[in-house]
């Protein structure tokens, strides 16, 4: 598999495949709980209408497909806990990076949430997602590059840079890391060569970006990612404010979701 990774990523790379915007049609939502059991079905249905109102989702309501429009509910409610068990308040003015986003389908909750967390006028959002394998190409020919930037369309402030994030001293208010490959054999699965397999430096180069009171958020697929994050927390130095699993009706996935914030000096 490394051998094939190692031919494969450095061709992406190279060819950077990009075939422009891409567009989807809007899916009806009236119905995006039916098939959980009535009592979850109505905290489901709560909770997705009160994040509607609270961040202003309505334009992203009727422009979205329902799985998408789900699983960033799903991605926006663990945000918003890991800020409120952290005691986390965000500035007037934010600026955040986002590692390893993949095709960042979930980035309309995420810049809703940097944009609305306890400000009702709002505040002036900065954001920047580093994907190391953006031109990897999808079934629809489209590449991954191409999704992210029809997903951020609109988004002021928002930055897709197609490249592995690197140490940026002291620049970043929070910085997210969800889902990182903390054991080879799923970084490999993932069509990435074994040479850019490194956690550790990862998660320095990510906590030395940090300002000083600044959040790290990282969200893990699994008890064993979990743990394997907190060890490699703890060999870094890290102090980790607050651990936890998230659960919700706004979406299932078949691995439960663990979330660890630390604030830095």
């Amino acid at each position: 598999m490394n051998l094939r990774n190692g031919a494969d990523y450095p061709l992406r790379q190279f060819f950077r495949w990009r075939k422009g915007e891409v567009r989807w049609k809007n899916e009806p939502k009236e119905a995006l709980f039916a098939d959980l059991p009535m009592p979850e079905r109505q905290i489901a249905e709560q909770t997705a209408q009160a994040l509607r109102d609270t961040y202003q989702l309505d334009a992203f309501y009727h422009h979205s497909r329902a799985r998408i429009y789900c699983e960033n509910l799903y991605y926006l409610a663990l945000l918003e806990t890991a800020l409120r068990k952290a005691q986390l308040h965000l500035g007037e003015t934010i600026t955040c990076a986002d590692v390893g986003p993949s095709d960042w389908f979930y980035v309309p909750a995420l810049y809703a949430l940097l944009r609305w967390y306890e400000a009702p006028q709002g505040r002036k959002v900065t954001l920047h997602g580093y994907e190391r394998d953006a031109f990897r190409v999808y079934a629809d020919f489209h590449s991954r590059y191409d999704h992210a930037l029809s997903y951020l369309r609109g988004l002021e402030g928002v930055t897709y840079f197609p490249q592995a994030f690197e140490t940026q001293p002291q620049q970043f208010d929070l910085i997210l890391m969800l889902f990182p490959f903390v054991f080879l054999e799923d970084h490999l699965r993932w069509g990435l060569p074994k040479n850019t397999f490194q956690p550790a430096a990862l998660l320095c180069a990510a906590w030395e970006s940090l300002k000083p009171k600044g959040s790290l958020v990282i969200a893990n697929q699994g008890f064993a990612e979990h743990k394997e994050q907190e060890r490699l927390l703890g060999e870094a130095a890290i102090p980790i404010r607050t651990a936890f699993r998230f659960d919700s009706p706004l979406f299932r996935y078949a691995i439960d979701r663990y979330v660890l914030v630390a604030i830095h000096p």
